[in-house]
C-alpha cells in the first residue's frame, strides 16, 4: 500500500485546486494484493474550458497501457450537467488521450432520478421557450417572425375601446415610431401622424355599478 500511495503522490497536479480521491482496498491476507481506484475531478482540475492542463495529460499517461486503457480503476466525476454521459466520456478521450468509457463518468444530475421522484413528463428551458417563445426577454432570435405591415399613415378614432390602457399603449407606439410600431421609437419622430377622433369625449353619462 505504501508503493501505492508513492506512486499517487508522484501523479499530483501542483497547479490544480485538487486532483484524486483515493480509496484502497486490500484482498486476502496471503500475500496481500493491493488495489487501488481514482476518483479523479475534472473541470479546472484536468481540464480549463476545452484544454487540458499539461501536467494533467502526463498524469493520465502513466495510467493507461499502450492501449490507451487505464490500468487501475477511475471514474471522473465533475459539477458539469449540460451534456449526456457517453458525450461527455468522448470529450475526455479525446482530451486525455484514453479510452473513457461512460460508466467511468458521474455527473452532477446522476444523484437525482427523475421517474424515482415520481415525475414522469420532463420539460426541458428549451422545450418551454419553444411553446412560449416571447417569454425569452434575453434572446430576441428565438422569438417568431412577424409578418411586416405597410407603414401607417393615420389615425382614426370611432368608438370607445373596451380596454383603453391597450388602446392608448398602441397607438402611442404607432405615434412615436412614425406609423412602424416593429421598429425602434425615433428619438425625434418628426411630423405627427395625422389623428382623426370622430369623438373626443372620453367622460360620459352611464349607469354607475352597484356593489352589495
Amino acid at each position: 500500500t505504501h508503493k501505492i500511495f508513492q506512486r499517487l503522490d508522484a501523479l499530483t497536479l501542483k497547479s490544480s485546486k485538487s486532483l484524486v480521491c483515493v480509496f484502497v482496498s486490500v484482498c486476502g491476507s496471503d500475500p496481500p494484493s493491493p488495489q487501488a481506484g481514482l476518483l479523479l475531478d475534472v473541470d479546472g482540475v484536468l481540464v480549463r474550458g476545452g484544454s487540458v492542463l499539461p501536467a494533467a495529460r502526463r498524469a493520465v499517461l502513466k495510467l493507461v497501457d499502450r492501449k490507451r486503457r487505464f490500468v487501475l480503476p477511475v471514474v471522473f466525476v465533475t459539477n458539469a450537467g449540460s451534456c449526456q454521459r457517453d458525450r461527455k466520456a468522448q470529450q475526455l478521450s479525446d482530451l486525455l488521450h484514453a479510452q473513457v468509457s461512460p460508466d467511468q463518468v458521474v455527473l452532477s444530475y446522476m444523484c437525482v432520478q427523475i421517474n424515482v421522484l415520481g415525475f414522469h413528463r420532463v420539460l426541458s428551458i428549451d422545450q418551454l421557450v419553444e411553446q412560449h417563445p416571447l417569454l425569452d426577454m434575453v434572446d430576441h432570435n428565438r422569438r417568431p417572425e412577424t409578418p411586416q405591415l405597410p407603414a401607417i399613415e393615420a389615425i382614426v378614432l370611432f368608438g370607445e375601446p373596451i380596454r383603453w390602457e391597450t388602446s392608448l399603449q398602441l397607438l402611442t407606439d404607432v405615434l412615436l415610431s412614425h406609423g412602424r410600431p416593429g421598429l425602434v421609437h425615433a428619438p425625434q419622430p418628426g411630423k405627427q401622424l395625422p389623428v382623426l377622433a370622430c369623438n373626443t369625449d372620453l367622460l360620459w353619462m352611464a349607469e354607475a355599478p352597484c356593489h352589495g
